[in-house]
C-alpha cells in the first residue's frame, strides 16, 4: 500500500484519499476500547482520537499530536501492519493500556469497579488532552482524611502567603486565618498532602471532625476572599490554582458522591476537560478552578 501526499489528522492537509487510507489502515490494529473507524475519507474527532491512540500505543509517543505526516514515524509503524484487530486482550494490548492508564491516573487515586469501568472508558478520550485523575473512590474515612487534607494544605498556602508583600490588614487577615486553623488541629498535624489517600490516621473524634470541616469551610471563604482583595496570586510564583486548591469547598464527610465511585477530580485543562466529559455523558461537571469534579452517575459512554 502506498504512503499518503498529505498529513492526515490534527491541524493536517486531510485529503480525503489520505484520511480514508489512513483509516483502513488504522483499523487492522487493535485500538481497544476505540471501536473501528468508518472508511469515509473525514478527519472527524474520532479518527483524531484513534491517531493519538494509536501513537501512544504503537509508536511509544508520550505526547501524541494526533497527526500523520508523509514520511514520518507514524506513518511507517502504521504501514508495518498489524494482525487484524481483536478483542484487546493481547499482551501488547495490555500493557499499552497500562502505560497509558500509569500516565493518567495518579496513583493515590482509589477506585472500586464502577470508578474502574468509568476510568477505563475516560482514559482513552482524556489521552488528547492535558488532563490528569487525582481523586476517584472515597470511602467514609477517606472522606474525614480529605478535610485534613484541605486543613493542611489551607495552613500551607496560608503561611507562604504570609511571606509575600503585604499590607497590614491583609497580613491580619491571614493571620486571623492561620490562628482558627491551628485551633481546629487533626492530630497528627502533618503528613495529609504527602502521604497515601487515607494516611496518616486521625485519631479525632467523629465530632471533632465535622466540627473541623464546617470551620475550614468558613476559613476557606475568607482565604478566597483575600486572595482577590490582596491580589496574592500576582504576587506569588507559586501558580494561580494553588490558591484555588486552597480556597476550593470540601463536602462534608459522608456526603461526597466520591463515596458512590462514580465521582472522580480531573487536574489540567479544565475547558478541554469539561467538554470531553460532558460529551462522555457525564451527569455532573463541576469546575473548581483547580481541577474539574466530574460525576457519572449513569456510566460513562
Amino acid at each position: 500500500m502506498s504512503g499518503i501526499e498529505g498529513s492526515v489528522g490534527q491541524n493536517g492537509d486531510n485529503l480525503e484519499r489520505d484520511v480514508r487510507q489512513v483509516q483502513r489502515l488504522l483499523n487492522r490494529f487493535d485500538l481497544a476500547p476505540l471501536r473501528p473507524l468508518a472508511e469515509d475519507g473525514r478527519a472527524s474527532s474520532l479518527t483524531i482520537t484513534a491517531i493519538r491512540h494509536f501513537q501512544s500505543r504503537y509508536v511509544g509517543m508520550a505526547s501524541p499530536d494526533g497527526r500523520i505526516d508523509p514520511g514520518g514515524r507514524t506513518l511507517k509503524r502504521l504501514m508495518q501492519g498489524s494482525s487484524e484487530r481483536g478483542t484487546g486482550e493481547s499482551p501488547e494490548t495490555r500493557k499499552a493500556d497500562r502505560e497509558l492508564r500509569s500516565r493518567m491516573v495518579d496513583p493515590r487515586v482509589k477506585e472500586t469497579e464502577v470508578t474502574r469501568t468509568v476510568i477505563d472508558k475516560l482514559v482513552p478520550h482524556l489521552s488528547q488532552v492535558r488532563a490528569r485523575i487525582i481523586a476517584g473512590f472515597l470511602s467514609d474515612s477517606d472522606q474525614f482524611w480529605k478535610v485534613n487534607y484541605h486543613w493542611e494544605y489551607l495552613l500551607g498556602m496560608v503561611d507562604h502567603a504570609l511571606t509575600l508583600p503585604l499590607e497590614a490588614k491583609d497580613k491580619q487577615g491571614l493571620q486571623n486565618i492561620r490562628s482558627g486553623l491551628l485551633s481546629c488541629k487533626p492530630n497528627p498535624a502533618s503528613g495529609y498532602t504527602s502521604g497515601p489517600v487515607g494516611k496518616p490516621e486521625d485519631s479525632s473524634s467523629l465530632e471533632e471532625i465535622s466540627a473541623r470541616h464546617k470551620q475550614l469551610s468558613g476559613l476557606k471563604q475568607s482565604f478566597a476572599k483575600l486572595v482577590a482583595s490582596a491580589d496574592l496570586k500576582s504576587k506569588s510564583a507559586k501558580s494561580g490554582k494553588c490558591f484555588d486548591l486552597a480556597a476550593a469547598p470540601v463536602a462534608a464527610p459522608g456526603t461526597s458522591k466520591h463515596g458512590k465511585g462514580y465521582a472522580l477530580d480531573i487536574e489540567g485543562d479544565n475547558g478541554a476537560i469539561k467538554s470531553v466529559c460532558n460529551g462522555r455523558g457525564a451527569t455532573l461537571v463541576f469546575d473548581e478552578k483547580s481541577h474539574v469534579h466530574v460525576e457519572f452517575k449513569n456510566g460513562a459512554a
